[in-house]
């Protein structure tokens, strides 16, 4: 069953957390799952020491350490680093990962093209599913992208689309994490569905940050998706 915001079921406690990139998206994961007492959240840095400073400066408390330890002792791997428009730098990200075997991966990125356009590929295949594909051993999810950072800081029950991996286990612990931020999730089924969040990012973008895309419209960033159930 769904649930909305609050504590967790009793076998979603106590996860461990990694979060890979330590930008604004990252840091609002991190600082809001870490709120919440039932994760223990690490921000995997490449230079850990420049991260603390980094973090300090922001006034944010957070455990920081390596990609290689904080992965290492993760069971959901969040990927919040800068994404990749094209196969061959997604694979790239992909391999810069140490195992993630067995792992919930969520990946939060967005396969951008260059600003101004910031238009996400229109291959056939998405982001997502290249990781899934680059990472066949770990549980793949697509989550946290179709919305701007100021709405992980404040998600207040919002709606957030998930799509990824089918089996229960993994499943659960992905909508946990996102329940646990703050956000109703809305699983909408396999990986292959990361086409869909992908493209549902790119419109949230095209009209909240001017001057990308092709339209003239500006939205402003208040605004979300949301589902109406009557």
């Amino acid at each position: 069953r769904n649930q909305g915001p609050g504590r967790l079921e009793r076998q979603e406690q106590n996860m461990s957390v990694a979060i890979v990139g330590s930008g604004a998206v990252g840091v609002a994961l991190g600082s809001r799952l870490a709120a919440q007492g039932d994760f223990a959240v690490t921000m995997a840095a490449r230079d850990p020491a420049a991260t603390v400073t980094k973090l300090e400066a922001q006034g944010v408390t957070l455990k920081v350490a390596s990609v290689a330890e904080a992965v290492a002792a993760a069971e959901v791997v969040i990927l919040a680093m800068p994404g990749a428009n094209d196969d061959a730098g997604i694979k790239a990200i992909a391999a810069g990962l140490p195992s993630v075997a067995g792992k919930v991966v969520i990946d939060a990125t967005n396969p951008l093209s260059a600003f101004p356009a910031l238009e996400v590929r229109w291959t056939g295949t998405s982001g997502g599913e290249v990781f899934a594909e680059a990472l066949p051993e770990a549980a793949v999810f697509k989550a946290f992208n179709s919305l701007g950072v100021e709405h992980m800081v404040n998600p207040a029950g919002k709606d957030m689309f998930v799509a990824g991996d089918e089996r229960p286990e993994y499943k659960a612990k992905a909508m946990a994490v996102v329940q646990a931020v703050g956000f109703k999730g809305r699983y909408v089924g396999p990986i292959r569905y990361a086409r869909n969040l992908e493209a549902m990012a790119e419109l949230w973008i095209h009209l909240a940050v001017p001057p990308s895309g092709s339209t003239k419209e500006n939205w402003g960033r208040a605004w979300t998706y949301k589902v109406a159930e009557e």
